[in-house]
């Protein structure tokens, strides 16, 4: 009768521990949403008004400088033609 009783308190224990873990586990969920929410409010404005204008200043940037990549192997050749007028010239 007693092992009987000793298994009842212990599965009361057990049950009553388990219930208030939930309940700390609701409680602190509950206590860091409002922080859950600002951290994505900051986030989505941190997206919205920073990354996307440099990623558009970057992009602008990058088809600015395409072509002078694609045209800066040529350069070796631009100069010697310019040389090659400036002498005509000078003639």
């Amino acid at each position: 009768m007693e092992i009987i009783a000793v298994l009842l308190i212990v599965i009361f224990t057990i049950l009553i521990l388990k219930i208030f873990a939930f309940i700390l586990h609701v409680g602190i969920f509950m206590l860091t949403l409002p922080l859950k929410i600002v951290a994505f409010v900051l986030a989505t404005f941190l997206v919205v008004f920073i990354l996307v204008p440099v990623a558009l200043v970057g992009g602008l940037a990058g088809l600015i400088v395409i072509p002078v990549a694609i045209l800066l192997p040529l350069l070796p050749f631009a100069l010697l033609l310019l040389g090659v007028i400036l002498l005509l010239k000078k003639q």
